[in-house]
């Protein structure tokens, strides 16, 4: 599938039965998996398989340190959806992305998300490689830069 709303990577997004709860329409918790899957296509598609090697060889780990969602309007049985995915910038050892959950005939927007990613060896949090973001660069149509992350404390700000 081609651009969406400026989001380069778009990927179809299957719904299954049980995806739809008691009062007919797509379950939060079935969206935030949605999302989880996405960033799996996303790296198998986008991304390689050789990524997905050097993880399992490297011993390393994506792990989602915070995943937020902002529902904006209910998915419906009957509807198809695909799915939209971006890095947004580097923050420290974090990388920040958004992704998009939209209704795939009328691109009406379902949900949001922003996500913090981290990349693990044996639990500890390590830089991400400069070439897993020279590809993302290349998927993006745009760098990815590093910057220094500002302490903040955890929790909602005042």
């Amino acid at each position: 599938m081609s651009e969406l709303h400026g989001y380069r990577f778009v990927a179809p997004i299957t719904t299954v039965g049980t995806d739809f709860d008691a009062q007919g329409h797509l379950n939060n918790a079935a969206i935030v998996r949605m999302f989880n899957d996405l960033r799996v296509v996303y790296v198998q598609q986008a991304i390689g398989m050789e990524w997905v090697e050097t993880l399992r060889r490297d011993r390393l780990v994506v792990a989602a340190r915070e995943v937020h969602v902002l529902y904006e309007s209910e998915g419906l049985p009957g509807e198809s959806f695909v799915g939209a995915m971006r890095y947004l910038r580097r923050e420290g050892k974090s990388a920040l992305l958004e992704e998009q959950l939209v209704e795939s005939v009328t691109h009406r927007l379902v949900a949001r998300a922003w996500v913090v990613q981290l990349l693990l060896h044996d639990g500890a949090v390590v830089d991400w490689p400069d070439s897993y973001f020279d590809r993302v660069a290349e998927i993006e149509g745009v760098r990815i830069e590093r910057r220094d992350r500002p302490h903040r404390p955890f929790g909602p700000g005042e």
